[in-house]
């Protein structure tokens, strides 16, 4: 991002006194840094990835292991990345 739209930005948040230093911070700080665009797989993808059956997907879902992305009612998405380090070291994060 440029940095006179920054300043704008910057400017806008310092005129809202409805805005938290918390939440200035973090707009801020997601303005500077890009945003990484995450590659979604479907269920099948990610139950082949991890080895497992749909039931054991949807408990790792259930426990929090794994982050269900709903699209719609009907199709769902996991992150690609989130899937391989469950998979791999056994971790989400």
């Amino acid at each position: 991002m440029k940095e006179t739209s920054l300043a704008l930005i910057r400017t806008v948040l310092d005129g809202d006194n409805t805005v938290t230093k918390e939440q200035n911070d973090h707009i801020m700080r997601t303005c500077k840094h890009p945003i990484m665009r995450r590659k979604l797989i479907n269920a099948k993808q990610a139950m082949s990835i991890l080895e497992v059956c749909r039931p054991t997907l949807l408990a790792y879902v259930k426990r929090g292991r794994l982050t269900q992305i709903n699209i719609s009612p009907r199709k769902v998405r996991f992150d690609e990345a989130e899937v391989r380090n469950l998979a791999y070291r056994g971790v989400t994060d």
